[in-house]
């Protein structure tokens, strides 16, 4: 029996993107290492930690909000947006207030998720031919 081929499809486009996301942020940490500076890769690492606890965050409300009743859903989803967002900024504050990571290290590691939707999205499209 020969192992069958892994796939991304819609039952487990999220477990992708969580490992993903793992594993870009320990390539770009290691790459921030060895041609940028130990602030780069602390900021790659900080703002990839930030972006990957943003994701299982958004991903356990939105779990959440498709198991509620519609007319409680919205205002619980609307909550936890303000709460999610206000809670990052003031992280992000901290960090570029008072450590010295750099910025342009911090934006790349908040990039991650992105930068794995991306790929998705191209690797989905080139599956379907178009």
């Amino acid at each position: 029996m020969t192992p069958a081929k892994a796939r991304i499809h819609d039952e487990n486009i999220f477990a992708y993107l969580a490992a993903a996301n793992w594993v870009l942020l320990a390539v770009l940490s290691v790459a921030g290492i060895l041609f940028g500076s130990i602030t780069f890769a602390g900021g790659i690492v900080a703002g990839g930690l930030l972006a990957i606890l943003n994701f299982y965050w958004l991903l356990s409300v939105l779990r959440r909000v498709l198991q509620m009743p519609v007319k409680e859903a919205g205002r619980f989803a609307q909550a936890r947006y303000l709460l999610r967002l206000s809670i990052l900024a003031v992280i992000i504050w901290v960090l570029i207030r008072f450590t010295s990571i750099s910025i342009f290290g911090l934006i790349v590691g908040l990039s991650i998720t992105v930068i794995n939707i991306i790929v998705l999205a191209l690797y989905k499209v080139a599956r379907k031919g178009g």
